[in-house]
């Protein structure tokens, strides 16, 4: 991924007008006023890879959407630390998005959580369907994601870190869903299935979309979706990877809902 700075807006504290920067974004615990340490990652990248010393200022943020600007005060071989003069939080799109989606093959995936995860989209729950050709196990992959995660917010300016959670049934996450209040869509191609763009002007304040696997969703999904209320919505009349089209609804929705 690239490590070059990236110039990004961002509203200041008084959310009048836009700010342009070009610097270094930091990824912290917990961006407060104050002193802040690195973490052990984030000091290595800054000290050893990009050469940054006291006095260089940088932003630092954290999973929240908090914000902070400061500058490295101490940049040795016990550590980095930075002391945040400036802090403010980003402004939220009306719909949080949750996008819930079978996992495509190989470097796809990777591809489809950077992008996710910069669109803004705020939390990515990886499913295992009846077609599902790939399930995630163990730890590896998960960490992997969301080393990723973290790297497409600090590169694209948004608001906090899209959450990886953990890998679930078709089932569950619909449960899942439902219980932390989201209104759920599924991908479709069936003809009573309506266009996402049909919907957005009306977008509910927590969403979250499932998306089926290449070979689609099985009757008995299907069935389940019709039985559980679930909303059949589609993008185009053309069959598209998993990965295109997890990121074409993702900013569809978050382009309409102000992001």
């Amino acid at each position: 991924m690239n490590s070059l700075p990236r110039v990004f807006a961002k509203i200041d504290l008084k959310g009048t007008r836009p700010i342009i920067d070009a610097m270094r974004r930091v990824l912290v615990a917990k961006a407060v006023m104050g002193r802040v340490e690195l973490g052990p990652r984030e000091a290595h990248h800054l000290r050893d890879v990009l050469r940054m010393a006291a006095g260089a200022e940088v932003e630092v943020f954290d999973q929240t959407g908090a914000w902070g600007r400061g500058r490295i005060v101490a940049a040795d071989g016990r550590g980095v630390s930075v002391e945040v003069e400036e802090v403010g939080r980003m402004e939220v799109g009306k719909c949080r998005l949750t996008i819930a989606s079978a996992v495509p093959k190989g470097a796809r995936a990777d591809w489809m959580i950077e992008k996710l995860g910069e669109l803004g989209v705020e939390a990515f729950v990886p499913l295992t369907t009846r077609r599902s050709v790939v399930s995630p196990k163990g730890s590896g992959k998960t960490d992997r994601w969301k080393r990723i995660s973290e790297e497409a917010a600090r590169q694209s300016g948004r608001s906090g870190v899209m959450r990886i959670e953990p890998i679930m049934e078709l089932e569950r996450a619909s449960q899942w869903g439902r219980a932390a209040g989201m209104t759920l869509w599924q991908l479709s191609l069936r003809e009573n299935a309506v266009s996402i763009p049909e919907l957005v002007p009306a977008l509910p304040k927590a969403l979250m979309v499932l998306v089926g696997p290449e070979g689609g969703w099985s009757e008995e999904e299907t069935a389940a979706f019709e039985s559980g209320g679930i909303a059949a919505v589609k993008l185009t009349g053309a069959v598209l990877r998993v990965e295109t089209a997890a990121v074409v609804a993702a900013g569809i929705i978050i382009v309409a809902g102000g992001d």
